[in-house]
């Protein structure tokens, strides 16, 4: 028998045609898999039908991807591209600033889009200041006070349940943009007021739930806009200038407002967007579109999960509302926050793609191929968290010999924010700001769910199907 490793082409998977991969097996009716709702769907037929190392060909033209089921083998490549970590960002943005828009971005790009060495100096660029740990009290004030506002809205739409069926995320999206507005930019954007014009901030939310539907009708759905502009991409070019003119506009305000007040504040006074400026301006700009892009709905997916963990269980709530109150108060709400990102985090996967070879489970893995570690399908499994699809954060607390205790499950299974280097920068202010709300709406407000469970659909990122059943009652 031949210790030989075998061929990337010997990896079982599903069968494809050329240029389209294996998209036929996705199509109505005729596909072996069907137009799957979401992620954990796909990969729980996949693990089924083909085991614990699974190829899946690239379709038109993306690259070719492996799901790793065991998470030692994911762990094994992702340690070892460590070093340059490469997170593919999705192409159509990427030939959008290198290509159509290269005078715009002159050969600088953000912590999403950028690769390699470019990524690394921008990133270094920035950590000094996001995990800097007095981040979190400097910006605690303002961002309660931010919860106040949403809860004062919400306290005057509660009884406008068709309204809030339909729009309950958007009003917590206003909420999520107008608290990293301020931590960004050092202003608010009044998303909350009626009595704002509000309008470009409306913009900016819009934007940002149509560059992830229009990624993924171009990324992932039979489209040929590699070899002409279709009117799909025509759309996402014209949402991604509005987007950019959008945040530009507040950012320059920022700027305006910084050099206007013609005297220096404490370091520790200063917004994220002021600090940058002094260490780099394109940085500073770049940075700042970024997080009024991408910390927005990820904020607000994660809060609203949350808040249907919370509504479905309501002693998890009463004994939260009561812990609270106690001598470490935010011990079991992190506890919360873990458990519900376990369940609904905003990505169901991590990806790397390989810059060398790799030897896995005896097959060759070579460079220029995604790794995917399917985390949501993982973290739903009995083998790795018991009771699995209970909502129980008591598993982030308990003592290690509990058969709750989350440290049995192997470490790189839950990753909500990512993984190493590359993990997202904006962690501690989104845990921030969703810790800061909830701690302040419990205190006044029981939660509660009435109706179907909450179901989920991937697009790209993890998306809730309306409507919503929140009811929400003063205390």
């Amino acid at each position: 028998m031949s210790n030989e490793p075998k061929p990337f082409e010997s990896i079982p998977g599903l069968s494809s045609l050329p240029f389209l991969g294996p998209i036929h097996h996705f199509m109505p009716i005729i596909g072996s898999i069907g137009p799957k709702a979401n992620f954990v769907d796909l990969a729980q037929h996949l693990h089924k039908h083909f085991g614990n190392v699974v190829k899946l060909d690239g379709i038109f033209a993306r690259a070719n991807m492996v799901l790793l089921f065991n998470p030692e083998d994911f762990d094994q490549v992702y340690k070892a591209e460590e070093t340059t970590p490469l997170r593919p960002s999705f192409d159509t943005i990427t030939y959008y600033q290198e290509e159509l828009r290269k005078d715009v971005y002159n050969g600088l790009f953000g912590l999403t889009a950028a690769q390699g060495e470019k990524w690394r100096d921008f990133r270094t660029k920035v950590n000094p200041i996001f995990l800097k740990p007095k981040l979190v009290k400097l910006y605690a004030p303002a961002l309660d006070d931010i919860s106040k506002e949403m809860i004062e809205r919400l306290m005057k739409l509660k009884d406008k349940e068709e309204y809030l069926r339909c729009n309950f995320d958007k009003e917590v999206t206003k909420w999520s943009l107008e608290s990293v507005a301020y931590i960004g930019l050092g202003k608010k954007l009044g998303c909350l007021r009626d009595d704002v014009d509000n309008q470009k901030a409306e913009v900016l939310i819009k934007c940002a739930r149509d560059i992830i539907d229009l990624a993924y009708k171009l990324e992932f759905s039979p489209s040929v806009w590699r070899y002409f502009e279709t009117p799909t991409l025509k759309k996402m070019i014209r949402t991604l200038d509005l987007q950019w003119e959008t945040s530009a506009s507040y950012i320059k305000k920022a700027k305006q407002k910084i050099y206007e007040r013609g005297y220096d504040i404490p370091d520790e006074d200063k917004s994220i967007i002021e600090k940058l400026l002094a260490i780099d301006e394109k940085v500073a700009i770049l940075m700042a579109n970024e997080m009024l892009l991408a910390g927005i709905d990820t904020v607000s997916f994660t809060t609203v999960t949350l808040l249907y963990n919370l509504a479905s269980n309501p002693k998890v709530q009463e004994k939260l509302r009561i812990k609270m109150l106690s001598d470490k108060p935010n011990q079991y709400l992190r506890a919360c926050i873990k458990e519900s990102m376990r369940l609904y985090p905003i990505l169901p996967a991590n990806l790397r793609r390989t810059t060398k070879e790799h030897i896995v489970r005896g097959y060759v893995i070579p460079k220029g191929v995604d790794v995917i570690a399917p985390n949501e399908f993982l973290s739903k499994m009995e083998k790795h968290y018991p009771r699995p699809m209970e909502f129980i954060p008591e598993r982030w607390l308990v003592d290690k010999t509990d058969p709750l205790y989350y440290g049995n499950a192997h470490p790189m299974i839950t990753q909500p924010f990512g993984f190493g280097v590359r993990s997202c920068i904006g962690r501690r202010i989104a845990e921030m700001e969703i810790e800061t709300f909830i701690r302040r709406l419990l205190q006044e407000v029981r939660v509660s769910w009435s109706g179907p469970p909450m179901k989920v659909v991937l697009k790209v990122m993890n998306q809730l199907q309306k409507p919503y059943f929140f009811k929400f009652e003063h205390i």
